[in-house]
C-alpha cells in the first residue's frame, strides 16, 4: 500500500471520503498534499484536465478540508473478501470508478489474490491491483494501472471534428469550433456531475455562454 499511498514527510494526509460509495464500490479514499504555495499547480495536463472536469467534486471537498483543489487526490478502492464472489459486476465497478474518478483500486483477499495470478488476467484489468498475502496485515502491489482517464468517451475527435467542418464549407479556424470545445467541456462536467451527484462547477464564462445558446433559435422536431 505504501507504494500507491506514499505518506513520506508530514504536509501528506491520507482520510477516507467515502464508504459504499453510491452503491458501486466500497471506499473513496483522499490523499491530500498540503504545501505552502496557494497557487493552483499542475503536475501534468492529465492533472490541469482532472481539475478542469471534475470542478464540483474536488471542490466540495477541498472546501471541507480547507484546502486547494489540486492538493487533492481521490482513489476509488473495491474490496473482495474471499466470501465474495467475483463476477460481471466487479467490470462495472471498476468502470464506474474509472469514469467518475479516473482511476480504479482493486484489493483481492488471499484465495481471490492466488486464483487471479495463476491465470495471470490482472494485467488486462485497467485498475491497480493489491493482494493480501494471509500474513498479518501485510499486502503487495500486483500490479500498477498508471494511465489516469480524464474525459474517455466523451471527448471529440478533433481531426474528425476539423474534417467535417471543413466537408461542409465551414471555416475551422473561425468561431465554430471554438463553440465545439467549449459545448463538449460543459457536457464533461454535467455528466460527471450526474455520477457523483454533485453541483458541475461552472465557470462564470462558461454560464455565460450557455446563456448565449439559449437565444439560438432551435432546429424543427423533424429536423432534428
Amino acid at each position: 500500500m505504501v507504494t500507491i499511498f506514499s505518506t513520506e514527510g508530514s504536509d501528506i494526509e491520507i482520510k477516507i471520503k467515502n464508504e459504499g460509495y453510491i452503491r458501486n464500490f466500497d471506499l473513496v479514499v483522499a490523499i491530500i498534499k498540503r504545501r505552502n504555495d496557494s497557487d493552483i499547480q499542475f503536475d501534468s495536463t492529465d492533472s490541469y484536465d482532472n481539475i478542469i472536469m471534475r470542478t464540483g467534486q474536488l471542490t466540495q471537498y477541498a472546501q471541507k478540508e480547507k484546502c486547494g483543489i489540486d492538493w487533492i487526490s481521490f482513489f476509488p478502492v473495491e474490496l473482495k473478501s474471499d466470501y465474495d464472489i467475483l463476477d460481471d459486476r466487479l467490470s462495472n465497478q471498476i468502470l464506474n470508478a474509472i469514469l467518475i474518478f479516473g482511476r480504479a483500486i482493486l484489493v483481492l483477499d488471499k484465495k481471490h489474490r492466488e486464483k487471479a495470478k495463476l491465470k495471470d488476467i490482472l494485467n488486462l484489468i485497467p485498475a491497480t491491483i493489491i493482494g493480501y498475502t494471509g500474513r498479518e496485515d501485510y499486502f503487495e502491489v500486483i500490479s500498477v494501472f498508471r494511465q489516469f482517464i480524464t474525459t474517455t468517451r466523451l471527448e471529440i475527435n478533433k481531426t474528425r471534428l476539423v474534417r467535417l467542418l471543413s466537408e461542409n464549407r465551414i471555416d475551422s479556424n473561425g468561431g465554430v469550433y471554438n463553440c465545439f470545445e467549449n459545448i463538449q467541456r460543459i457536457y464533461q462536467k454535467l455528466v460527471f456531475s450526474q455520477l457523483y451527484d454533485q453541483n458541475p462547477g461552472f465557470a462564470k464564462d462558461e454560464i455565460e455562454f450557455i446563456q448565449k445558446l439559449g437565444d439560438i433559435k432551435l432546429l424543427p422536431e423533424k429536423n432534428m
